[in-house]
């Protein structure tokens, strides 16, 4: 098994390794905003929203994440940022998890594929 087949397995599906893909073969991101699905990282959901402008992804915003409890407040406020960052420079999927931040990076990084496969329809 693949490197990226086993990343999409620990990932909860094929789903997460298709935007890396689907921009690797090329296909243009088209200008917009782009929600992706809501996924459950445990203690609340999580869903992405992306901009696309010039064909680049230029923002990535956690519409809804887990904010309910103290603690879900500290580690996403110090996650969020660096799964932002992580996604502008990378221009895919194919992130970082943060370490502390496994299960909200988990459903971000599926909702980020959603978001780019909207993009790249």
């Amino acid at each position: 098994m693949k490197i990226s087949q086993r990343l999409g397995l620990a990932l909860g599906g094929a789903t997460a390794i298709l935007a890396p893909q689907a921009q690797a073969a090329g296909l243009v991101l088209h200008d917009g905003t782009f929600d992706g699905g809501t996924y459950d990282a445990y203690f609340g959901p999580v869903q992405v929203e992306i901009t696309v402008a010039g064909g680049k992804v230029v923002d990535s915003q956690a519409k809804v994440f887990p904010d309910h409890r103290r603690t879900s407040v500290a580690i996403n406020r110090q996650a969020l940022p660096y799964l932002k960052q992580e996604v502008v420079q990378a221009q895919s999927a194919r992130i970082n998890i943060i370490s502390g931040a496994t299960l909200t990076s988990r459903a971000y990084i599926k909702s980020l594929a959603d978001a780019l496969g909207q993009a790249a329809k």
